[in-house]
C-alpha cells in the first residue's frame, strides 16, 4: 500500500457520494484545498483526518484500507440492506449472484 491507494480510495468514496473535494474539505472542518491535495498526492492526510474522513462517510478504517473492496461505498450499502435478511434470503441473493458471474 502506497499514497496512490490513499489518494486513489479518498476520490472513489468521495466520488461515490457525489461530493466536490471543496465542499468535503469545508464539511471536515480544514481549508478548501484539503481533500484536492490529498487527491493530488501533494498531502497525506493524519491518523486524525482520515477518521474524520471514515466517519463522514460511515464507514470503518479497516473498510477504508481493505484493499480487496474496490467500491466501499457500494459495499458497505449492500452490507447494510443484507443485514436486514434472513438467512434464506441471502442464500438466494448468493446463488443469484454465482448465477450473474458465470
Amino acid at each position: 500500500m502506497d499514497k496512490n491507494f490513499i489518494k486513489e480510495r479518498y476520490a472513489k468514496i468521495r466520488l461515490a457520494h457525489n461530493i466536490s473535494a471543496r465542499k468535503l474539505s469545508l464539511e471536515l472542518g480544514q481549508s478548501t484545498e484539503y481533500i484536492n491535495q490529498i487527491e493530488n498526492g501533494k498531502n497525506m492526510p493524519s491518523v486524525e483526518g482520515l477518521m474524520n474522513f471514515c466517519n463522514y462517510f460511515n464507514i470503518s478504517m479497516g473498510e477504508f484500507f481493505e484493499e480487496q473492496f474496490n467500491f466501499p461505498v457500494e459495499y458497505a450499502a449492500i452490507i447494510e440492506e443484507l443485514n436486514k435478511m434472513d438467512a434464506i434470503t441471502i442464500k438466494q441473493i448468493y446463488e443469484l449472484l454465482k448465477t450473474i458471474n458465470r
